[in-house]
């Protein structure tokens, strides 16, 4: 008799405690999660430098601005499959390009921030002219791009987010005319290591 009345009063005792906790203050924001499910896009502002620099007795140090779209699918939060392009201009104009590519990405967590990862396949087309010098370098035929982005997402609402990253870009150019005097003297393939760093919308 004596449990079954301190088992009772141990009881009311609890819901007495609950009864007169305070409430949780209104200015925590709410719990938001993006949406893990459906059609996604994402566009970005894109910086991309080269690593290196040295190709044999050539030196190629450019830097590339522009922009990344990419839209798809996404069939759950560590699954998406797209395709996009970037936008890349060099300010010489030499090595300005548009790669093309099928990208999967992964969001790690259904937090409001959450880490994220970005991997892309394609091609990369060239669009550059020759400089204004008269030894000049111009990308006369583009070839195969492979990327790697890491970054975090922070989410606004469910359909709008901010995105920033950074990375590293494999560019293949299967032929690149380097002129001296104004007169072609060679063409030759180049590999293009990257470095890259970005951010943008979710939405």
């Amino acid at each position: 008799m004596k449990k079954t009345v301190l088992l009772l009063s141990l009881l009311g005792f609890v819901v007495a405690a609950r009864a007169f906790q305070p409430p949780m203050p209104e200015s925590l924001p709410p719990h938001i999660e993006f949406k893990y499910y459906g059609f996604y896009s994402v566009i970005d502002y894109t910086f991309m430098t080269n690593l290196n620099s040295v190709h044999g007795e050539y030196v190629d140090s450019y830097t590339l601005n522009g922009i990344t779209a990419v839209a798809g699918w996404q069939w759950r939060k560590e699954s998406a499959i797209g395709i996009g392009f970037s936008y890349l201009n060099d300010a010489s104009g030499s090595f300005s390009q548009i790669p093309v590519f099928v990208e999967f990405r992964s969001h790690f967590l259904r937090n409001r921030i959450t880490p994220f990862t970005a991997v892309q396949l394609g091609y990369s087309i060239p669009f550059g002219s020759k400089n204004a010098d008269v030894d000049y370098t111009r990308i006369e035929e583009g070839g195969i791009t492979a990327g790697l982005s890491v970054g975090a997402r922070f989410a606004v609402k469910p359909r709008l987010a901010f995105n920033i990253y950074a990375g590293y870009q494999l560019i293949q150019n299967n032929s690149v005319e380097r002129g001296f005097n104004s007169v072609a003297a060679t063409r030759l393939p180049e590999l293009y290591h990257n470095v890259k760093f970005g951010l943008g919308v979710n939405f």
